[in-house]
């Protein structure tokens, strides 16, 4: 049984106010970079649902948004955090809920703040609860799981009880969050004037410059030369996050070694940690390691190649069903994605023909390595650093993971009803299809230090964007932008926190 005393210490507000945050481990300590998110508007009878890969830091988020709250003049006595499991069992969270409602009938709004919520076993019949009974009229809830795809699943079930529009993703921090919210740390340990200036600079731009896809090809074009003085820059930043990616824990690891212990690398369990969450995740869905390790190998050997789910099935000697099974469950996990081709006869996409599946962050794609290998995870990232075939795949994995953030809604938008990928019988490909208000880009990344212009992108889409190394140009509808570029000036979208 959970004592109260136990949830008190969970809730280190209602003793030390706003000055919490000196004694949480999440809010607490020296971080080189506290990567802000953006506050969800939260209105009372309305239930929200964060959902994103293990280790991107939604606990952290949770308590940020309760320092902001308490700041802002909510009592500390309304707002309750639980770590759900702290519980073993749904009548042990019922009543640790029922504590707090009982203690705050005369609260005239109160938030509930569920953290793993995913560890109770339909969890959802106690928000159904709450709902149904009236009580969640003055009050707001926000919870999050480790398991993606439990928490998918059991969200679908609460139709009806202030869930529609309220769910969001919490994911990788996009290139262009890494550069407004690091630059001030790493100028600060820089000894080179020009490049700390020039940085610093970079910032002040980058603030009030971004492009949208649907926009017309000189208004896109104008924000890259608005950035484009500054590609030094953004290039030294670049390299950093195609190490990183967008875990702010593998960030802020990597920034401490690099600038104030003066050594290069990240250490071996960084990466066991996120392998271990997801290993320990598949076990509770009854998923078996073995198969999991041979898919992800599977995947790794085709990385940036089309292929179909049977020839994936051949690979591993397991039934077509099976794989599919698992790349579900690797998709809702945040691990990976499929990406579909499309078929312009039909205007749909080719749910049978070949696809491609990408990671959804570089720092994903190293530790899925190591782990496959037996590696180290530094080793790994060193070796496809020095690979100029395996970097050019990573930044094309980079690019369709961040048009994804761009434009995802959950649910009614997802990845598949407007990106995909396009090819023809001879091997011809495009790399990205992007659509918005009936209008398509095609997106080539051609990560080299030339690059030909696309065969039939100008003839095929409305705008068409060739993703460089350094070369820049614009040709009517063609813009050919360096990568960094490009990915820097790319906003999130609204339900992408």
């Amino acid at each position: 049984m959970v004592r109260f005393s136990e949830i008190a210490l969970q809730n280190p507000w209602w003793k030390h106010g706003e000055e919490f945050t000196e004694y949480d481990k999440h809010l607490g300590g020296a971080k080189p970079v506290f990567f802000k998110r953006k506050k969800i508007k939260m209105e009372p009878g309305n239930i929200y649902i964060l959902r994103g890969p293990r280790q991107v830091g939604k606990t952290t988020y949770l308590k940020d948004v309760i320092k902001y709250l308490i700041k802002n003049g909510v009592s500390e006595r309304d707002i309750l955090y639980l770590s759900v499991d702290l519980f073993t069992s749904r009548r042990e969270f019922r009543n640790a809920l029922n504590y707090f409602i009982d203690s705050n009938r005369d609260a005239s709004l109160f938030y509930l703040f569920l953290d793993e919520i995913t560890c109770i076993e339909d969890w959802n019949l106690e928000l159904k609860y709450l709902s149904d009974s009236g009580i969640l009229k003055r009050g707001v809830v926000i919870a999050t799981g480790s398991s993606a795809v439990r928490l998918k699943e059991r969200s679908e079930l609460l139709p009806g009880r202030g869930i529609e529009g309220n769910e969001y993703f919490i994911k990788p921090i996009p290139f262009r969050e890494f550069v407004l919210q690091s630059i001030d740390y790493i100028t600060s340990h820089l000894e080179q004037g020009e490049l700390i200036k020039g940085l610093r600079n970079l910032k002040e731009i980058t603030e009030e410059t971004f492009i949208e896809l649907h926009g017309k090809p000189q208004g896109i074009w104008e924000g890259v030369e608005r950035i484009l003085p500054f590609r030094s820059e953004i290039s030294y930043l670049f390299r950093i996050y195609l190490i990183t990616g967008g875990f702010p824990g593998v960030i802020n690891h990597y920034l401490v070694n690099r600038y104030s212990k003066k050594k290069e690398g990240i250490d071996p369990f960084i990466s066991e940690i996120f392998i271990r969450d997801v290993l320990g995740d598949m076990a509770k869905l009854q998923k078996q390691e073995v198969i999991a390790r041979q898919l992800l190998g599977a995947l790794v050997r085709r990385y940036g190649s089309r292929y179909s789910f049977t020839k994936i099935s051949k690979d591993i000697e397991r039934t077509h069903i099976t794989v599919i099974d698992y790349l579900d469950y690797l998709e809702e996990a945040f691990i990976c994605f499929v990406l579909y081709s499309y078929d312009f006869n039909k205007k749909m996409p080719k749910w049978k023909g070949d696809k491609k599946v990408y990671f959804f962050d570089p720092f994903i794609f190293h530790s899925v390595r190591a782990y496959i290998g037996g590696e180290r995870v530094w080793d790994v990232i060193t070796g496809t650093m020095e690979d100029e075939e395996l970097q050019g795949k990573l930044v094309e994995n980079l690019v369709i993971s961040h048009l994804l953030m761009h434009r995802e809604i959950p649910f009614l938008k997802m990845g598949k009803t407007f990106l995909w990928f396009y090819y023809e019988r001879n091997g011809r490909e495009i790399d990205g299809v992007f659509k918005e208000d009936g209008s398509y880009s095609g997106i080539e990344v051609k990560y080299r230090h030339q690059v030909k212009e696309s065969w039939r992108c100008k003839e095929m889409f409305n705008k068409c964007f060739i993703l460089s190394r350094d070369e820049v140009d614009m040709r009517d509808n063609l813009l050919i932008i360096p990568v960094d570029v490009f990915l820097l000036l790319l906003k999130k979208s609204e339900r992408n926190v």
